[in-house]
């Protein structure tokens, strides 16, 4: 069973990356190895994830003791689903690293239909630039925004499912209410990390013995 979590740091803006280690200890039973990277790892072609070239580069800064590794970065990636033959904006990508973008956070949930419409209305009118504050002043408690707050807590939940993704290869719940739900709508994710902020019975239960293997006790 994993005992140490890497955590690689990217983000230019200010994060409190103590609160999602402690998270990480106290919930899960790991213990947490957090490195600031003073340059991008995370690689991609435009907008499309590059995990080749990724992993190349994350093996020069990777630490040596570590079973679970989740880079964090800002820049905003996707991946190509071949069902619509599109690029999708990604919150995180799992894998061997993980990786979660907190740009990806703010772009890939979708924002209330509200939201859109007003965008729609005032980009009709050419004034979306004059409005655009305004109107997310109104759905700010709505969705997560750049340089928001609430992020440090929203990544204790992805950050989680890159563990369940390493540990079980099941990163997610059914269940609005866990940290493992799948959101891709903003005030689910708001719901999920914010408003319940816990996991459902199953997976605590699952924490629970994931914990003992790893000499913790719940």
């Amino acid at each position: 069973m994993a005992a140490v979590v890497g955590i690689y740091a990217e983000p230019k803006e200010k994060i409190d990356f103590r609160k999602i280690s402690g998270f990480v200890e106290g919930n899960l039973g790991f213990t947490v190895k957090l490195k600031r990277l003073k340059h991008g790892i995370v690689q991609s072609k435009g907008l499309l994830y590059n995990p080749i070239a990724t992993g190349r580069l994350f093996e020069k800064v990777r630490l040596k003791k570590s079973d679970i590794d989740i880079l964090i970065t800002d820049r905003l990636i996707a991946t190509y689903e071949d069902s619509d033959r599109r690029l999708h904006v990604r919150a995180a990508v799992f894998g061997y690293p993980s990786v979660i973008s907190t740009s990806g956070i703010v772009e890939a949930p979708a924002k209330p239909k509200e939201y859109y419409l007003q965008k729609q209305k005032y980009s009709l009118l050419k004034a979306w630039e004059l409005k655009e504050g305004e109107v997310k002043k109104v759905f700010r408690d709505r969705f997560i925004d750049y340089h928001d707050k609430r992020m440090p807590e929203v990544l204790k939940g992805f950050v989680s499912q890159a563990i369940f993704f390493n540990l079980t290869g099941s990163p997610f719940c059914e269940k609005k209410n866990c940290r493992l739900f799948n959101a891709h709508w903003q005030e689910d994710l708001i719901k999920a990390q914010i408003h319940s902020g816990k996991f459902c019975k199953n997976h605590q239960q699952e924490l629970k013995s994931i914990k003992e293997e790893v000499g913790c006790h719940a």
